[in-house]
């Protein structure tokens, strides 16, 4: 019998991606939270933490093709 662990680059690929999702969250909540704390308004932090989110997902995204994983 055959234990050979079967890859399936879709899910996997899907997983990685969802990785590169959260984490570009965590980074916008920081964001958020840290102009938030220097006594901006909540629609600046908003846009900051937008702005975050917009500049790391494409960031980890590239980072995960460079490395095959994409």
């Amino acid at each position: 019998m055959s234990t050979q662990h079967l890859s399936h680059p879709r899910t996997v690929r899907a997983l990685w991606v969802l990785v590169a999702v959260l984490f570009s969250a965590l980074v916008a909540l920081v964001a958020g939270i840290l102009t938030g704390a220097t006594g901006r308004s909540f629609p600046e932090a908003v846009l900051h933490a937008g702005g975050a989110f917009g500049v790391a997902l494409p960031l980890c995204l590239s980072v995960l093709s460079a490395l095959g994983a994409l």
